[in-house]
């Protein structure tokens, strides 16, 4: 009703999805089918933007810092300031993003600053200009995953194009990144461009127009977003490995490094002017993912911790895991590329499964590229491809191979099972809960904490029923650190509204510490009485 020209769009498109269903029930021959596609992929192209024209009018504010951060980092661009190392925690505030939304790190503190290369905000910018404002930067990253359907449609053979409608539109995942204004949907649209018939790069001895359109495309992947730096190595190994079958080692290795130097010079152009306007701040800003030591959370392993209360004293062991896990991936990809050349966006993500931060959006994203990758390859370069060979004197027996490649992901193991295997420090217990009457959430706690560890520390208070924490709790008594095997008290206040827990919702009391980075967790507690909503 607030808008009725949506009713309208529902109404056209309905009758565009009947008379597309009839079209294609009655095609007589491949040809009216490839030709249907066409308009499949307009339909689906109408749909995205009339869905996300809805939900972004219904939508006070934005759903993520990221997007509030990138927003008001590409109006402080727009005035002649440079966005890195400026505080944009006012862009919460601002762009209604929810406390629960905010990336919160161990120290207790809340990140503030851009953390991500240049390329959204440039984009941000171009779009807060045509828009005036507004949700500038989610209408940009809807209008990249438009980008990415119509990339990912012509880029599939003629009889896969419709799977680019289902990954990109019908999987609700996507849209809804989209509508949050997630870097990593530009990013992703960039790399549909370089899976493209990946293998085929350089086939012909010289990188072609399209070979250097593909370098292009991942210089913007590599500005967009820290998930294309990972993905960097698996690619660049699996261009050499494929044109080493036919090129030999050397002009493999110098057609490799003409393709990275192509994405490197994009990536320098994109971010060279805040490289110049910044070097430190620019540095620690794209650095900052690795650097800020925030909070974990995902849907990873290190659930386990979250939720199990499996470790927690040891958060770092899980950083150092994951890259263990990643080297011993990039070394057995290369040892068996013939039989793992498809999974070079896949390998990646598995290392990421392993680290304090596994978000499911990290694998969710490449869905797309994953797909044009392994459908537009090419099985006989694949096939030629030349393997990965230790001098001779290292060459190891089919059964010491066995034994070798386990042995790879030892250290990774022993991390793994350090980050599992040290308790959590501090042992809690909610002693009382009081409800605000109005909400008929909890809103004050009182907690007793023991030190179960030899360090002295200082812990920060926060709660969580749903998988991810709120904002850290006030701590109203209680001491700010507690000495070894030492005991006391607290009494915590929720910090805003968006952080009370609803009476009769189980939530777990939550407490991070940065030196050493730990995390523990209470006992799921239910607070009785009236529920929101409830009579």
């Amino acid at each position: 009703m607030a808008v009725p020209t949506s009713g309208i769009a529902v109404i056209a498109l309905s009758a565009g999805v009947l008379w597309l269903l009839c079209a294609f029930v009655t095609a007589r021959d491949e040809v009216a089918l490839e030709r249907l596609d066409r308009w499949l992929l307009a339909l689906a192209l109408l749909v995205l933007a009339s869905y996300s024209a809805a939900q972004l009018n219904g939508t006070p504010g934005f759903t993520t810092d990221e997007a509030a951060f990138e927003q008001q980092a590409a109006q402080l661009l727009l005035h002649g300031h440079d966005p890195y190392g400026a505080n944009l925690l006012t862009s919460l505030s601002a762009f209604s993003v929810p406390s629960k939304y905010a990336t919160y790190t161990t120290s207790g503190g809340m990140v503030s600053t851009l953390g991500y290369p240049a390329l959204p905000v440039l984009i941000g910018s171009v779009f807060v200009k045509l828009t005036g404002g507004g949700q500038a930067v989610p209408i940009a990253t809807v209008i990249a995953l438009m980008v990415a359907t119509v990339a990912m449609f012509r880029s599939l053979p003629s009889g896969w194009r419709g799977i680019a409608v289902i990954i990109c539109v019908g999987f609700p995942a996507l849209s809804e990144f989209a509508l949050a204004g997630m870097n990593t949907i530009i990013m992703m649209a960039a790399l549909v461009v370089v899976a493209t018939r990946w293998s085929g790069i350089g086939e012909h001895g010289v990188l072609n127009r399209g070979d250097r359109l593909r370098a292009l495309a991942f210089g913007l992947a590599l500005s967009s977003n820290q998930l294309s730096w990972f993905i960097a190595p698996f690619l660049l190994l699996a261009i050499f490995l494929v044109r080493s079958g036919h090129l030999g080692h050397r002009r493999a290795a110098k057609l490799t490094a003409g393709f990275l130097a192509l994405a490197a010079a994009t990536f320098i152009v994109v971010n060279a002017p805040f490289i110049v306007w910044g070097p430190a701040a620019w540095l620690q800003g794209v650095l900052a993912p690795l650097t800020q030591h925030a909070i974990p959370y995902g849907q990873g392993i290190v659930g386990l911790a979250l939720f199990l209360r499996v470790g927690g004293g040891a958060l770092d062991g899980f950083s150092y895991a994951a890259g263990c896990t990643y080297i011993a991936l990039l070394i057995v990809y290369g040892a068996y590329f013939r039989r793992l050349a498809r999974c070079c966006f896949v390998l990646p993500t598995i290392a990421l499964f392993i680290s304090g931060r596994s978000l499911a959006g990290y694998w969710m994203m490449l869905i797309a590229v994953i797909v044009v990758s392994v459908l537009t390859s090419d099985d006989g370069a694949i096939h030629l491809a030349a393997r990965i060979r230790p001098p001779r004197s290292w060459r190891w027996s089919r059964s010491a191979g066995k034994l070798v490649v386990p042995g790879l992901f030892v250290p990774a193991g022993i991390y793994l099972a350090i980050a599992l295997g040290t308790p959590q420090p501090l042992n809690m217990r909610v002693l009382s809960a009081t409800s605000e009457s109005s909400l008929r959430s909890v809103w004050q706690l009182r907690i007793a904490v023991h030190n179960d560890s030899d360090q002295f520390l200082r812990p920060h208070f926060a709660t969580n029923s749903a998988g991810q924490a709120t904002a850290f709790w006030k701590v109203r008594s209680g001491p700010s650190g507690l000495a070894p095997h030492a005991a006391a008290r607290y009494l915590l206040a929720a910090p805003d509204d968006g952080s009370v827990q609803p009476n009769g919702t189980p939530f777990l009391v939550v407490a991070v510490t940065d030196s050493p980075r730990t995390i523990s967790s209470s006992a799921a507690f239910t607070q009785p009485g009236l529920v929101p909503g409830g009579w």
